[in-house]
């Protein structure tokens, strides 16, 4: 009898010990919930700030209407000379699904902004899990940029 309570003593402190633990425990980056999304950057060439409105009304929001975030970045880039040539630019980032039409998208904004600019966009793309409580049931129906 003494065997079985020693016995079940250690079971319940290997319990409590776990609970602990897992209480304790923070998440790591795998272990977020969300969904699998994209982060596409595009680095475009600082064009003048009323063509860059213009161009962000009329070319990019109605392919992406549920939002981006961009900022302006002072980049740097080897240009025809060779040599380190200092360009004003912009980064806009934008999560969204992985699907054919999104890609599409991603890439008539840059060749339209090289055919109005004269600037080539670079493009980043790369896999994330995102959430967000405003994306619920009904806003992901038939939402191109958030919907698989």
């Amino acid at each position: 009898m003494k065997k079985w309570g020693v016995f079940a003593l250690l079971l319940v402190v290997a319990a409590v010990v776990a609970v602990g633990v897992a209480r304790d425990k923070k998440p790591l980056a795998g272990d977020l919930d969300g969904r699998a999304m994209v982060r596409s950057e595009l680095y475009f060439a600082a064009v003048d700030p009323q063509a860059w409105d213009e161009f962000l009304s009329a070319e990019v929001t109605p392919r992406f209407p549920d939002g981006l975030s961009w900022y302006k970045v002072n980049g740097q880039w080897r240009g025809p000379s060779g040599k380190p040539e200092k360009l004003p630019s912009r980064i806009m980032i934008l999560i969204h699904a992985d699907n054919s039409a999104n890609r599409e998208a991603l890439a008539t904004i840059g060749r339209l902004f090289q055919e109005r600019f004269g600037y080539a966009v670079l493009q980043v793309v790369n896999p994330v899990r995102a959430s967000d409580p405003d994306w619920t049931a009904e806003r992901l129906d038939d939402n191109r940029q958030l919907s698989h």
